[in-house]
């Protein structure tokens, strides 16, 4: 009888789960919102669970289904949760700019016990907290700062320089070698990072396996268990103190907790005035110092450890990953390599072998190339917002699309990738085309369809850097260099179903080919 009565108990409560489910999962058809139809439970989430498809591509997907093209909204679950797509440009417009006071806040969260300095630094802090500290962290990404910075830069450009010249000379005699190149770029990036927002050489270039890369890979090695963390950290974000989730390791947080506060006291001790981001971190203690009786954020060291963390993560891997995309597709395209070299190098003979700020800033089709990379390959390929209400104000409603008013909460999401893929907005949307980006053009560009940055008051803050850094990068290895298509080169590019951020599936190898060297060598063989 016992077992009899445990049985009708348990078939009883998965009834009443799956119920409740089931009444969620018809909000959108009550509501008059199309939508594509949820998979029992785990709502429109099944290919991230899968491991097909990240749910960040995924949302780029249902943004392409033939079936919502005229739509301007698609309503979707993560498991329960009741999502919106923002299709449209101008309600894309309305979310990111004209209507920023109610969605301020990304809906992805952290552990403020478990992970913080995931839940201190800019990228998830929330309401007032983000605008203060966005507006104490902006005066580091300033142009003039960022071009203080550029001769720190041009350091680590030369290093590359360098590492290249040197691989060709010890692999091969013919002036060429094969590698794999979004290591490359991730070396030369992390170096970049490291000395300009930290004043420390990391020197990966010279050792792939120093402290700062080694950090910066598995950080951004997403493993099974690191694909959880951020699934759940971005469309289940009410489980992130249950499931202990972490958006930085304990070994990386340990790392960087050491590193700064070594760097800092170094600073403070010595006075030494570098205009980088420990500056800015410096000034902030000495703030909370100078005032002991009002509160302050730099009275928590794990603050200033997380906007350290963000700006490391984010400034190495979206340069590095850039790069490697924009040297595989001008491999496929040497014609357009071909014409950017010229460019380069028409630049370098004009500047005597170097390259200023102001003149690198300039170079037209350089600026063409990378704005086409980051339309085809946007580092990040969706944007997350959750709705607010506002006290004593009606909520905002959908009309004239659609009958329908936001509750507060409501998550939505712009997906970048799918926007860029468009070929309402982008003709052939597949074929790396950089002219889309010439002067002339860039006039009829859709601007909500292109924002690899974002738009509005939560845009990159360090666009700047990132774009600079990019640049000189592909400059100091276009500059004597050629990439070329190998045998170990990927035909198609397939995105990793368990990255967060845009990643290739599988290695980008190329051929380095020095023009000297291998100009030499063909001689020799003559």
């Amino acid at each position: 009888m016992a077992l009899t009565e445990a049985l009708f108990l348990i078939v009883g409560a998965l009834s009443a789960v799956y119920i409740w489910f089931q009444r969620n999962h018809s909000y959108w058809q009550r509501k008059g919102i199309p939508y594509i139809p949820p998979t029992p439970i785990i709502g429109n989430t099944e290919p991230a669970f899968k491991l097909k498809n990240s749910f960040g591509l995924h949302l780029s997907e249902i943004y392409s289904d033939p079936k919502m093209q005229d739509e301007a909204v698609v309503g979707v679950y993560a498991l329960n949760k009741p999502c919106l797509i923002i299709r449209d440009p101008e309600l894309i417009k309305s979310v990111m700019v004209k209507d920023f006071n109610r969605f301020h806040n990304r809906y992805g969260r952290c552990d403020p016990h478990g992970d913080p300095l995931g839940s201190n630094n800019l990228f998830f802090v929330r309401d007032t907290h983000w605008k203060d500290i966005r507006t104490k962290l902006t005066p580091v990404f300033t142009s003039g700062k960022v071009k203080q910075m550029y001769s720190l830069m041009l350091e680590i450009a030369h290093d590359l320089e360098e590492h290249l010249k040197k691989h060709v000379q010890n692999n091969s005699n013919s002036g060429k070698y094969i590698t794999e190149i979004k290591e490359v770029c991730a070396q030369f990036s992390t170096d970049s990072i490291a000395t300009i927002a930290f004043g420390i050489r990391a020197n990966s270039l010279q050792n792939p396996n120093a402290e700062f890369r080694n950090h910066g890979r598995k950080l951004f090695t997403f493993t099974l268990s690191r694909a959880k963390d951020f699934f759940v950290a971005f469309f289940l974000p009410k489980l992130v103190s249950l499931l202990r989730i972490q958006f930085f390791t304990q070994e990386f947080a340990h790392f960087l907790r050491s590193t700064i506060s070594h760097v800092m006291e170094e600073r403070e001790r010595t006075g030494f005035v570098r205009n980088d981001l420990i500056d800015v971190l410096v000034g902030l203690r000495k703030e909370a110092a100078e005032e002991p009786s009002k509160p302050h954020y730099a009275r928590n060291f794990d603050f200033l450890v997380a906007q350290a963390g963000v700006f490391f993560t984010a400034g190495f891997e979206t340069s590095s990953s850039t790069m490697s995309f924009a040297l595989y597709e001008l491999a496929k395209n040497s014609h357009l390599q071909t014409r950017l070299r010229q460019e380069i190098n028409e630049a370098l003979v004009e500047g005597g072998g170097n390259l200023s700020y102001e003149k690198i800033q300039s170079l037209e089709y350089l600026a063409m190339v990378v704005d086409e990379v980051l339309r085809m390959y946007p580092v990040l390929p969706f944007l997350d917002r959750e709705y607010n209400s506002i006290k004593d104000q009606p909520d905002l409603s959908l009309k004239p699309y659609y009958d329908f008013t936001f509750e507060h909460g409501t998550p939505v999401f712009i997906p970048i990738y799918g926007l860029q893929h468009d070929p309402k907005y982008w003709p052939k949307p597949e074929q790396f085309d950089p002219e889309r980006f010439s002067p002339e053009n860039r006039k009829s560009i859709v601007a909500m369809a292109y924002q690899p940055f974002g738009s509005g008051p939560h845009n990159c803050i360090g666009s700047r850097i990132g774009l600079l850094q990019t640049k000189l990068g592909l400059v100091h290895i276009l500059k004597n260099h050629s990439v070329k298509m190998c045998a170990d080169t990927i035909k198609e590019m397939k995105f990793d179903p368990k990255g967060f951020v845009l990643q290739s599936l599988t290695g980008i190898y190329l051929e380095i080919v020095n023009d000297r060297l291998y100009e030499e060598s063909a001689a020799r063989v003559h």
